[in-house]
Formats: structure tokens, sequence, C-alpha cells
């Protein structure tokens, strides 16, 4: 970038700094003031999630999966299931939250009952609906990943046996999403096993030399 652009860039950034500063020490002073009780007050309007700023939540995490599915890191099928459960969450999220402040009481609380009962049946009703709807999909579809497991699995089985469980763990849900969109399926899982199984035993050899050192 030519210098003169960087000192234009420089100077629009003082100056953004500048307009900005007096407004953020404000804040700062106000929330000293208030103290605990502004901090309170904007959690409950948080905690207070309408079903607006669930939809909101559920594109944000759909927008993660969009990005994956034109990488071509996850199927259609599997697209679509993490957009059902996605809307699953916020049906049920919203039936809960309602359903947990109206009926589940906590007196003591005061006028966070209702929050933390929103809260409870929320949690309550997404975890049963995911659950049952995971069940389901399991029996019906095959996901992503199993399939890719189905391609990694004989590559780990050639392993030591005491082996094996270390080099499994170390896979990710990224790494299936890369093997996927991989167009050699077979060689990315060789390569990635034979890679973190090298990985293993370095580390396990990094242990051992420390372990004698100490016992030296």
């Amino acid at each position: 970038m030519p210098s003169a652009k960087i000192k234009i860039l420089l100077k629009s950034s003082d100056a953004i700094i500048k307009l900005a500063a007096p407004k953020v020490v404000t804040a700062g002073v106000n929330v000293a003031r208030m103290g605990p009780r502004i901090i309170l007050r904007s959690t409950v309007e948080l905690l207070r999630a309408n079903l607006l700023t669930r939809i909101i939540s559920c594109i944000t995490i759909l927008v993660f999966d969009i990005v994956d599915l034109s990488r071509r890191r996850i199927s259609k099928t599997q697209f679509t299931v993490n957009v059902l459960l996605s809307l699953l969450m916020v049906v049920g999220g919203t039936i809960g939250w309602n359903f947990g402040g109206q009926w589940i009481v906590f007196e003591l609380l005061g006028s966070m009952a209702d929050i933390v009962g929103g809260m409870i049946g929320a949690g309550l009703v997404v975890f049963l609906s995911s659950f049952v709807f995971g069940k389901a999909c399991d029996k019906l579809i095959e996901s992503d990943a199993k399939k890719m497991w189905k391609i990694i699995d004989p590559y780990i089985e050639k392993l030591p046996k005491d082996e094996q469980k270390p080099v499994r763990d170390c896979i990710t849900a990224a790494c299936l999403k890369r093997m996927y969109a991989c167009e050699d399926r077979q060689v990315f899982a060789a390569e990635l096993v034979d890679v973190l199984y090298q990985a293993y035993l370095d580390e396990a050899a990094r242990e051992d030399a420390k372990n004698e050192g100490l016992v030296a």
C-alpha cells in the first residue's frame, strides 16, 4: 500500500478513536456508577429471548453449514438434517421457555423465577427433542461422519490394539469434513491415520524420555 494511503488510513483511524473514546468512557462511567444493577438488568433482558432472537441465532449457526455445503464438506442430506435440527431447537426452545416460565415455580428467586423456569424448560425440551430426532436420523439416514468412519476404520484397525483409541480420539469433526470434500478419500484416510499415529508415537517417546530423565 502506498505511503499516502497508509497516512490517510491512520488519520481516519485517529479520527474514529477520538470520536469513539468519549462515548466509551461515558459508558464505562455509567457502568461503574450503576454497578451490578445495570449488568443484571442487561442479563435479564438477554435471557428473555423471544422467537425472533432464536431465529436469528438459528440462522447464525446455519451460516457455518452453508459454508460447509458450498465447500462440499457436507452432503445435501446432511445439510437438510442440520437445518431441521436447528429449526427443531428454535421451536422446542420457544415452547420449553414458555412452558417452563409458567409452570416451573421458584418463588424464592422473585422476578428471576420465570427466567430460571424458562431456561430449565427450554433446556429440557431442546435436549429431549434433539435426542429423539438424532436417534430417528441414525436409523433412517447414514450421516456423512459415519460414511467417513467406514473408510477410516480399516486403517485404524491395522494399528496395534493399545494404540487405536488414542488415534481415533484425535480425529475431529473438522477432519471428517475435510475428508468428505477430498476427491480421494481412501488416500486422505490413510495419510490422516499415518500422521496421527506418528504424532502419537512422537509424543509417547517424549513422555518416556521425560520420565527417564526424572528417574535418573
